[in-house]
């Protein structure tokens, strides 16, 4: 069973890096290639939060915002399904920080785990970057039932992030 789910893992991983049956979904400067099946999601807006802000949200069927205190978890995410929300600060520090500028935080984005954010019961993770300047943190949830190929795509999804022209 390991096995098969390793398998699954790397086949869905490869099809969305490769960019097969990809799409990708761009806003406020920065991009996210998703598979057949994914969304841009409306935001559910950052509430009094003026840094950072939300850019970009893709999804599965059924991501819809909702009500939340929470900025990252203001999204219902179905048993099944799996979100990628990404947010981005004004400046490379304003995010409390001081990071390496560069792609890496990404490789992180390998499994999912609980509990994961604020306001959000089921599993996830989040990996933090500086790209251009700027300060950006890639965030996963998934539903507690989502099978292991589909947390394997959001996974993905959140890899691909990059900037856009």
């Amino acid at each position: 069973m390991r096995l098969f789910a390793t398998v699954v893992l790397v086949l869905a991983f490869t099809s969305v890096a490769s960019g097969s049956g990809g799409q990708t979904v761009r806003a406020h400067g920065v991009a996210l290639t998703v598979p057949a099946g994914w969304r841009r999601v409306a935001s559910a807006g950052d509430g009094p939060v003026i840094d950072p802000r939300t850019l970009l949200v893709v999804g599965t069927a059924g991501v819809a915002p909702k009500s939340s205190q929470c900025q990252i978890a203001a999204y219902r995410v179905p048993a099944h399904g799996a979100v990628v929300v990404i947010v981005g600060w004004k400046s490379a520090t304003s995010g409390g920080g001081r990071m390496k500028p560069g792609r890496w935080p990404l490789k992180t984005l390998t499994s999912v785990k609980r509990p994961s954010f604020e306001c959000f019961a089921g599993p996830g993770r989040a990996a933090s970057l500086v790209l251009g300047g700027k300060a950006y943190q890639v965030n996963v949830m998934v539903g507690g039932s989502t099978p292991a190929q589909q947390i394997a795509e959001a996974l993905a999804v959140g890899r691909s992030f990059r900037l856009a022209p």
